[in-house]
């Protein structure tokens, strides 16, 4: 269910298009450590690392040091919007400092030490806001949240609101050789998934097979054999009247083990995510058990929590689950009767 809103007018919502002169941000909430570009897109900053660019994308902090996983290599990290009309793109903008920014003019840029806050606009083709606010997760200190805020600030209804999310996995020890996980297949809201993190961020764009890194897509899959991965992630949230907003939230995260970033997953409820580690010769990887394992995920997308994150359903809630969908039918039904 999307958490939508309506604004108060179109009016105020056009005032808040105040220009920012360019602001970025490294934050940490001491576990993990990220670089907020202006327009919201992760890579940025100049800190140490274990081996590799100085450049901050999304890290784990040990003793031993940082382990980056998605700056050094490309800094392909980034994400798109944009309106669907008849099954056709007729508007959108994107941010990736690897493969380009696009229609996209920054609004507000606030941080602080742990937080950070990109608003922009679609520069033109539609009266599109999108509002990233990163934030410590309150649940476990191995996950950031982000709740993204798609608003519609025009007086036109929108028929299809599409979003992209994708990063190319360049993950310490064995940087361009990475295995992953991508879980969550069958939610509403995903229209696209795969291990190509090379993609441009602009919304339904292939420029290609889209399954030519990993080869795979739009499935629940693990890899095995080791290759320079990412993933990507295509949500459909359908429409989206004018003057209203909805959110949904992303997860960026990394722990020791996977079964450690799993369990960070699990305990927000995350619906799709992807999952990466290291899958080199370097006698420091040892995969799935570390040294750091790296993923992200998405709630509000219209799925289930996914098993292997630890949050199964008693049987007692299918029971209700089940009533619940009898009885929506048989009211349905009785609509149809009356009508």
């Amino acid at each position: 269910m999307l958490n939508r809103t309506r604004l108060m007018t179109v009016a105020a919502a056009m005032a808040c298009f105040a220009g920012t002169a360019g602001a970025q941000a490294v934050i940490s909430n001491g576990t993990l450590r990220m670089g907020i570009d202006l327009l919201g897109q992760l890579n940025f900053g100049d800190v140490p690392q274990i081996d590799g660019t100085n450049t901050v994308g999304l890290r784990l902090i040990t003793l031993a040091g940082d382990y980056e996983s998605t700056a050094d290599g490309c800094v392909c990290e980034g994400w798109g919007v944009g309106v669907r009309t008849g099954g056709e793109l007729t508007a959108s903008g994107h941010a990736n400092n690897f493969s380009g920014i696009d229609n996209l003019t920054d609004v507000s840029f606030a941080s602080t030490a742990t937080t950070a806050t990109s608003t922009v606009r679609l520069s033109s083709g539609a009266d599109l806001q999108v509002t990233h606010a990163y934030k410590p997760s309150s649940t476990t200190p191995n996950l950031y949240e982000v709740t993204v805020t798609i608003t519609n600030t025009g007086m036109t209804d929108f028929e299809d609101i599409v979003y992209r999310r994708v990063m190319d996995w360049d993950i310490a020890p064995t940087q361009f050789l990475e295995n992953v996980r991508i879980a969550g297949w069958g939610a509403t809201n995903l229209i696209g998934s795969g291990s190509n993190g090379f993609l441009r961020a602009r919304p339904l764009e292939f420029g290609g097979d889209v399954c030519t890194i990993g080869g795979l897509c739009n499935a629940n899959f693990e890899t095995v054999d080791g290759d320079d991965r990412g993933s990507f992630f295509d949500f459909s949230f359908g429409k989206l009247n004018a003057g209203e907003s909805f959110t949904f939230t992303t997860f960026y995260g990394a722990a020791p083990t996977l079964q450690g970033l799993l369990a960070a997953l699990g305990s927000v409820g995350a619906e799709v995510y992807s999952a990466a580690w290291c899958a080199g010769s370097s006698s420091a990887c040892v995969g799935k058990d570390g040294p750091a394992v790296f993923g992200y995920g998405f709630k509000g997308v219209g799925g289930i929590v996914p098993p292997e994150l630890g949050v199964i359903p008693e049987p007692s809630t299918y029971v209700m689950l089940a009533t619940g969908l009898l009885g929506l039918a048989g009211y349905s039904r009785r609509r149809r009767t009356n009508a």
